[in-house]
Parts: structure tokens; C-alpha cells; sequence
């Protein structure tokens, strides 16, 4: 019988191939000119480069030599490993030019051509990568501890809230501490729903690593249809998360394959989920006890949660109106002089970069928050990690306490009566 099931077998690979090849077409471009055409060299992107403030890196002068021709010698000099993908040069390019998408792209061409492997440069030996690259294959079984969930909060494998914890649980094994932004987030989320939280031990990682550092759209795309495979199965249709590179991925990237993706499944970030709770009068805040009356915080905006995200998202916006309202409670929140839009990138990206000049760019803003506060808030589990990791190497920033966001909602929350 072989002979009859094995034309049925290869015809469902051709599909999937060119299913694949369909998304693929979505998410890169064979000829970078037609996204640089608009470029009229004020080689402002090179000026507000982070990256360039600690090593030689030119966006201009390699959209420049692109335009010219030499696209390839920029591939084969992999230059733009380096690219942090901060999108401090869109933030500021005035033909709305998407420099990180160039260097995605790039990195895509670059890994297909066997040039630079970076696996020995990823930090933590590329295990977390390596990690969303087996979740991708379909003979992998997933199944993720559970141990971080707070009690009291009810969980299912069916519903229509899911609380998506991304790579958390498996953080660490390497870092401390992390599973309280696991812990955080989803008991805020279980204080307020009535409906037991979906939190599923087969999820998956979203792939942002894999499709911004690493150039795998292959495996990207193989975990997304995954992913949604699996939202789809549980019934959800609404994601919260607390990553904002898993946030972004879902709300940006994922649509980007899949049209109807948005239509689908209502992402939001925790801040979204706490900031409509609050406008809608099912929250409000504490009164700051004595340790917040003595403490004055700041926040750090993540690259993913500002300069990532489409024009119209209000977010970063109304976090700000939630710390105006905590300040006229009596908390002390005062801004670093990089914030919103304009915050200076924690300097490591999709775990690459880890190295002397990005500890350059990590030192210089935990001195900017140490300027103004004494607690540093963040939203992005791996600016949280690499801030930290930094703080053990000079005394004079290891008195700034950096921590996440869901932290500090969670204990400052109250459920009101509806």
C-alpha cells in the first residue's frame, strides 16, 4: 500500500513548500533598491545611530552603496550583524525608511550564503535560539513547566484568554528572578477575569530571535503557522503578553503572513490590558505605601514597544498617562532625558551584541536613570537581563534596582466592584 499513500504524502509537502514560499514573498525583498528608492542621502540615520556611538557603522553610506550596486560586497563584509535594529533611524528618517528591515533582510542573504556563522557569537552559546529552532520542527513535543504560576489562579487549556509567557520559564536556567514576570503578570490577569486564564505547556516561542538576529524566516514562518495552529485549537481570541519582542511579533510580524491574523486574535500587551481595565473602571491604583513614598522611579521604553511600533499605537502614550495619574497619587516618577520615542537601546538585541560595546551602550543608560531615580522599570524581558548583567560590573550603577513593569502593577492594582 506504500505505493498508493506515498504520492499523497509528497503531494502535501509540495504544498507546504508553497505555502512557505508564499509567506517567504511577504517577508523579504530579492532587491533591497525598490525599499531605498526614497533615499535622498541626509545621512541623518548615521547621526542618531546608537551603534555607531561606540564602533564605525555608516546606515548612510551603506544605503549609498547599496543604490549603487554593491549589495553584495555589503553581504560579504557582514557588516550588518552589527546592526542593533533599534529603529532609532526611522524614529528620525524623514522618507520613513525601515533600516532594520534592511538588516533582517540582509542577515536572511548572509546566513544562505554561509557567511559569518554567528553561533559562536550569540550569547549563552545560542542555546535560546537553538531552543525556538526545535520548537519549530513537527516531531518536537513541547511540554513547558508550570511551576511559576502563582496559586489561587485558575488556569485552562481551552478559553478565550490566553496569557502567552514566551521563553520566561526557560530564562531561568540562566537568570534570576524572571519567573516573577511570569508570576506577575498572570496574577493581575487572573484578579481581574472571572474565566479561568489559558496558559498552554505545548506553546511555542513566537520567533522573533530567529527572524530579527539570526535571518531564519524559514523556521520564523514555520513557528508562526504553529502558533496560530495552536491559538486556534484552544479557542483564543484574545493574547496578553509581557515581552514586548513577543508582543511586537504577534501585532506587527505575524500579520505580515497572515492577513487575518488581527481579525483573529486581539493582542495586547499588558500595559494595553491594565491601561483599558483601569478606562473602563474595572482597576485602579494603590496609594503608595511608605516604600514607594521613598522611592522615585523612571522607565525604560523598550526599542519593540516604541520605535517598533505602528503610528497609530498609543501605547507608550498611555503609559504615561497611567504614571500621571500614580504621580498625582503621590508616587515619584520623573523621565530620563532619552525616553518615549527617543530612549537609548539596552544594546543588545535577539541575543546578539553581547560584547564590550554594547556593555558601553547599557552602562550609559542605567547612569541616565541613576540621574533621576533610584528604581528602573522596564517592559522587555532581555533589557531587563542585559541592564542587570551590567549593573554587577560597576559600583557606582549597582544602587539602581531594575525590575519589570508587571511587578509593580501587580502590587499596586485594586479590583474593583462592578
Amino acid at each position: 500500500m506504500s505505493y498508493l499513500t506515498e504520492p499523497k504524502k509528497r503531494s502535501k509537502i509540495d504544498q507546504e513548500i508553497d505555502e512557505n514560499h508564499i509567506y517567504l514573498d511577504k517577508i523579504y525583498e530579492t532587491d533591497l533598491r525598490n525599499l531605498l528608492k526614497k533615499c535622498y542621502q541626509c545621512a541623518r540615520c548615521s547621526g542618531v545611530c546608537q551603534i555607531s556611538k561606540v564602533q564605525k557603522f555608516t546606515p548612510s553610506r551603506i544605503i549609498q552603496m547599496i543604490l549603487e550596486g554593491f549589495e553584495d560586497e555589503i553581504v560579504e563584509n557582514g557588516l550588518l550583524w552589527d546592526c542593533l535594529t533599534c529603529n532609532s533611524c526611522l524614529q528620525n528618517c524623514p522618507k520613513d525608511i525601515n533600516f532594520a528591515d534592511i538588516a533582517r533582510i540582509l542577515r536572511y542573504k548572509m546566513r544562505n550564503k554561509g557567511i559569518h556563522n554567528l553561533d559562536r557569537s550569540i550569547a549563552h552559546k545560542g542555546i535560546y535560539p537553538t531552543m525556538g529552532e526545535l520548537m519549530s520542527q513537527n516531531n518536537i513535543n513541547v511540554n513547558r513547566p508550570l511551576d511559576w504560576i502563582p496559586k489561587g489562579c485558575k488556569i485552562a487549556n481551552k478559553g478565550k484568554t490566553l496569557y502567552y509567557v514566551g521563553c520566561l520559564p526557560f530564562f531561568d536556567y540562566d537568570f534570576q528572578n524572571l519567573k516573577s514576570i511570569s508570576a506577575s503578570t498572570l496574577k493581575t490577569i487572573c484578579q481581574i477575569e472571572n474565566d479561568p486564564i489559558v496558559v498552554l505547556k505545548e506553546e511555542i516561542c513566537c520567533g522573533h530571535d530567529l527572524y530579527w538576529g539570526q535571518g531564519k524566516f524559514e523556521v520564523f514562518i514555520e513557528l508562526a503557522k504553529k502558533n496560530r495552529e495552536n491559538f486556534e485549537k484552544a479557542g483564543i481570541t484574545t493574547i496578553i503578553t509581557a515581552c514586548a519582542e513577543c508582543y511586537r511579533t504577534f501585532k506587527v510580524d505575524y500579520s505580515n503572513l497572515f492577513d487575518d491574523f488581527n481579525e483573529q486574535f486581539d493582542v495586547k500587551h499588558i500595559i494595553e490590558y491594565v491601561y483599558d481595565k483601569w478606562k473602563q473602571g474595572k482597576i485602579d491604583f494603590k496609594k503608595p505605601n511608605e516604600k514607594y513614598k521613598k522611592t522615585t522611579f523612571t522607565y525604560h521604553d523598550p526599542c519593540r514597544l516604541s520605535r517598533f511600533l505602528p503610528a497609530d499605537n498609543n501605547l507608550v502614550k498611555n503609559l504615561r498617562e497611567i504614571f500621571n495619574y500614580l504621580q498625582v497619587l503621590g508616587y515619584n516618577f520623573k523621565e530620563m532625558k532619552h525616553n518615549q520615542e527617543n530612549s537609548l537601546c539596552c544594546g543588545v538585541s535577539s541575543w546578539l551584541n553581547c560584547n564590550e560595546r554594547s556593555k558601553a551602550l547599557r552602562y550609559t543608560r542605567i547612569l541616565e536613570a541613576k540621574e533621576v531615580a533610584t528604581q528602573l522599570f522596564t517592559s522587555c524581558p532581555k533589557c531587563n537581563v542585559h541592564l542587570n548583567c551590567i549593573k554587577k560590573d560597576y559600583d557606582d550603577i549597582s544602587s539602581v534596582e531594575i525590575s519589570d513593569l508587571s511587578e509593580f502593577f501587580a502590587d499596586i492594582i485594586i479590583i474593583l466592584n462592578s
